[in-house]
């Protein structure tokens, strides 16, 4: 009754497929209006909930920064980046940054013109300073004004640098140059100008420069992927501010640090474009060889650009979130998918040698319809476990994708097989001569491929509408024309389905002989494997989470030289900057006192970088400097006691101002006035404390910043992590503290990686229950569930096993892969034990239903898998890392899901079955 209704509907899909043709057609133009005319929705959230990120968003929220900061790293070509030739270079290329701002070079195209140079006050000479002030300026300026040396740069001598630089050390603007130079820095004691000097020699220089950040869009910046205007316009600044102190480059190289995320994504992204194309093609290609027929290709190639129309369109309908792994990663996984659905559906018509191609479309695809749909259901299920996550981004990963599936189900499964049918029904491309068929055939297919990988690229990458007239174009020249044109030739027979699978024969009887010859010895094979499985868990149990720059960017860029040049250059005196938030309310002294004790325990910590002199690297001001330096300033102390009345005392010597309204007055001073020393000369200017004080009526909020050395490592910002949080504790039970807590994008980073993690190992069993009670209610088997899905639990211990063997670590991208070998696992083995189910209704022999499945099934597995593997094989060579990894790692997926269904599960299946002759 079931094959009944089945052939009825399949049969009624034949006589209404101009009609559903058409609808399907309409669909998808309509569903082009959405990425047209509504806005896209913006990219989903790469973090998870938490009171990390909530601090984030109230040092957001009360300190936006006036000034956006740009790091670069110069190396000197002679190794002393403190000579007279590199300092020259650089105060040239200094000067030209400078004036190419006033003249509104510097600006984004998208913003009005004017200068983005934020000046500040520079204490050294006792005036405001256009956005920098490098070791450059700061030997300018002294040559200039000290008496024994009255020069400039560009006529200075070595021994005069050498003494000029001597000289600012000995100030207490020492840390121009300390700040600046290099860990590797050395220095001797020699005279120059009759006087003894330490001379100096670093190998590299850091220089900062400041930015104006209200006019670039305001908010604080954050190192990462973002679609974020203000983010994009920071970049597009920060590289131009490169490109001017880069100049010739004639005696050093100059990289700066992390500006430009986005846009080296972008670029690297287009680079690697091509292999993305390629994918494609060779996918096709290999696919067309399995199956031997131009219109298996060009329908697939088709069908896969409508599906991403449809993913596209219907995304944004139902405000789907975009980023990289939904907007990217998950339309290329949908090659791999919808090949499957294609091969599986084509494939089974191709083996029914019925009388014609009508009688071929009915019984094939009555017999693989169940199959498909348990695919598709259980991929669903697989993808949409990850709705738990804490991560919007893969929260949306998994709507999005569940969205494809359902897409290429419908189309790859559906309309691309009814076409197939429909078409090879009418015409036949053949030729008189065989060879010149093959030649003519091949060279077609291969134009089709290369115009539908284009286009999909376009469509993923570039623009919707281009990619669509793009395979609009394509659909007709290779699908109308030849119709067209061809129409009138002979009908598709059993003959010509018979010639497809005799040229296949060879391939599929070897398959045969290994996969029975496994089943034949299923004790041994299965132990062997499990074997296999268990030293592939030993790796995969210590996998862990890893953030490295070089996971995601080229080797060879800026952007990881600049990172390298820094851990070099850098090492234990700086790194990424961690923050301590406090917000508390005035009324009791005491609280002041334990956060200063807090600073004295963190100075403690072995995770904090030093300064040359071995002191922890605070970046200044901070809420204890600012009292500290006023309480000791007769000048401010004076100017607080005339503005007020109230006198500044500290009789115990502690910093601290001797009671809580003194502190309130000290603050608020600084907060008006600045930061002033004992002689009255400004240190700090009242913007730079706003950036790291407010006090709003009675209660107070600072931000307190140091270096994290070494956070490249996700075990050292792990142990940092959890020393600091020890560290803290000091000011659990601290009086008037409303909140505290530790966070930065170190820490962030970490957090997002720890909620992928445990993501991952939630959603694998959600994943895995979900398909065995779905498998329960549709194969009514206990046992053929339970089987069906243990291929699931290899693929992943063995992916992870290897991917801890070759080095990765699960980041964003390699948890995403996990997510779809879930998916493409659950799809083999689905269709292998529906189908030898279905052949073991038709023979009492198992081991002849186990032939007959691998002759049809097994081999659909193969070619799908070879078709995949080989379009990502060519991904693999892409030069960005994301998408080469992304590509051999899912080559490697594939690999494993289908040794998993072909090896092991037959073996499996033969345990769990018995002979019709057994059972009667």
């Amino acid at each position: 009754m079931k094959n009944y209704s089945t052939h009825n509907f399949f049969n009624w899909a034949l006589v209404k497929s101009n009609l559903i043709f058409l609808l399907v057609g309409i669909f998808t133009l309509l569903l082009l209006v959405p990425s047209y005319l509504m806005e896209k929705p913006p990219a989903a959230s790469l973090d998870p909930s938490g009171k990390i990120f909530d601090l984030m968003d109230k040092i957001g929220e009360n300190f936006s920064p006036r000034t956006h900061i740009q790091t670069a790293i110069l190396e000197a070509k002679n190794g002393d980046a403190l000579s007279p030739d590199v300092l020259r270079e650089l105060l040239i290329n200094e000067q030209k940054l400078i004036e190419a701002d006033k003249s509104f070079q510097l600006t984004p195209d998208n913003l009005e013109k004017t200068n983005f140079l934020y000046k500040y006050f520079n204490p050294l000479t006792n005036k405001e300073v256009p956005g920098i002030f490098s070791v450059a300026a700061a030997v300018e300026s002294m040559l200039v004004t000290h008496p024994k040396l009255k020069t400039s740069l560009l006529e200075a001598t070595e021994e005069q640098v050498k003494f000029a630089i001597d000289a600012i050390m000995k100030t207490e603007f020492s840390y121009i140059i300390t700040d600046a130079i290099s860990i590797e820095s050395t220095s001797k004691k020699i005279i120059v100008l009759g006087e003894e000097i330490d001379w100096w020699i670093s190998p590299a220089l850091f220089i900062n420069v400041f930015s104006d950040n209200e006019k670039l869009g305001g908010g604080v910046y954050s190192i990462g992927i973002s679609s974020d205007e203000s983010t994009i316009n920071k970049e597009v600044l920060d590289r131009k501010i490169q490109d001017f102190l880069r100049g010739q480059q004639n005696t050093y190289n100059l990289w700066s640090i992390a500006i430009d995320v986005n846009l080296e994504s972008e670029e690297q992204g287009t680079q690697s474009a091509i292999y993305i194309t390629f994918t494609v093609i060779v996918a096709l290609g290999i696919m067309g060889l399995a199956l031997r027929s131009y219109w298996a290709v060009t329908l697939t190639g088709i069908g896969i650009g409508i599906l991403i129309i449809w993913l596209k369109g219907l995304s944004i309908l139902f405000n789907i979130k975009g980023g990289l792994t939904i907007d990217m990663i998950v339309p290329i996984a949908m090659i791999s998918f919808g090949v499957d659905f294609a091969v599986h559906t084509i494939r089974r018509i191709q083996e029914e040698e019925k009388i014609n191609i009508r009688k071929s479309y009915i019984f094939g695809m009555s017999g693989i319809i169940t199959a498909i749909i348990l695919a598709f259901l259980s991929n669903n299920i697989a993808f949409l476990a990850n709705s738990i996550s804490e991560i919007e981004s893969v929260k949306y990963f998994g709507f999005s994708a569940a969205i494809a599936v359902t897409s290429a189900f419908f189309i790859l499964g559906f309309i691309v097989p009814l076409a197939f049918a429909k078409i090879t029904e009418k015409i036949t491309l053949h030729w008189k001569n065989k060879k010149i068929e093959k030649l003519i055939n091949f060279s077609l297919g291969s134009l089709v491929a290369i115009g539908t990988g284009s286009a999909i690229i376009v469509m993923i990458a570039l623009n919707l509408i281009l990619g669509t007239v793009i395979l609009i174009s394509v659909g007709c020249s290779a699908v109308i024309l030849p119709i067209l044109f061809t129409s009138k030739g002979e009908k598709v027979t059993k003959e010509d389905l018979s010639e497809n699978s005799s040229q296949q024969n060879n391939f599929s009887i070897l398959l045969q002989n290994i996969i029975i010859g496994l089943a034949q010895y299923k004790f041994i094979t299965v132990t062997i494997f499990t074997f296999i499985t268990i030293f592939f868990g030993w790796y995969a149990v210590k996998l862990e989470a890893t953030f490295n720059v070089e996971d995601f960017f080229d080797p060879d860029s800026n952007i990881v030289q600049g990172l390298d040049k820094t851990d070099l250059h850098l090492g234990e005196k700086g790194g990424e900057p961690g923050i301590i938030y406090i917000e508390g309310k005035f009324g009791d002294d005491k609280t002041f006192i334990d956060i200063k004790d807090l600073l004295l325990k963190l100075s403690q910590n072995e995770s904090i970088g030093r300064n040359l002199n071995g002191s922890p690297t605070f970046f200044p001001p901070h809420i204890i400097s600012i009292l500290e330096i006023i309480s000791s300033s007769n000048f401010s102390k004076n100017e607080i006691l005339v503005n007020t009345g109230i006198k500044i005392t500290d009789e115990d010597l502690n910093g601290i101002p001797d009671n809580d309204e003194q502190i309130k007055q000290v603050l608020n001073y600084a907060l008006e006035k600045g930061i002033f020393n004992n002689n009255g000369e400004l240190i700090y200017t009242k913007n730079r404390v706003q950036d790291v004080l407010r006090i709003k009526d009675n209660y107070f909020y600072t931000q307190i910043s140091f270096a994290i050395p070494g956070t490249r490592s996700l075990e050292k910002t792990t142990y940092a992590w959890e020393s600091l949080n020890k560290d803290i504790l000091i000011i659990k039970n601290t009086p008037n503290l409303i909140d505290y807590g530790i966070t930065g994008s170190p820490f962030t980073r970490k957090a997002g990686l720890d909620a992928t993690t445990k993501s991952l190992q939630l959603s694998i069993p959600i994943a895995t229950l979900g398909t065995f009670l779905l498998l329960m209610i549709f194969m009514r088997s206990f046992r053929y569930s339970l089987i069906t899905v243990i291929p699931i639990l290899l693929v992943v211990i063995w992916l992870y096993g290897t991917m801890y063997l070759m080095s990765y670590g699960l980041n964003l991208v390699t948890a995403t892969i996990g997510a779809i070998s879930i998916g493409v696992g659950i799809d083999y083995s689905i269709h292998m034990t529906q189908r030898f189910r279905e052949e073991l209704n038709k023979n009492s022999n198992k081991y002849e239903a186990l032939k007959f499945s691998t002759k049809g099934t097994g081999m659909a597995l193969a070619a799908s898998a070879a078709s995949s593997i080989g379009g990502f094989l060519v991904m693999s060579q892409a030069p960005m890392p994301l998408f080469s990894s992304y590509g051999l790692i899912t080559a490697i997926m594939i690999i494993m899901a289908f040794s998993a269904s072909v090896l092991v599960l037959p073996s499996l299946l033969m345990i769990v079955s018995k002979n019709k002759t057994d059972i009667k």
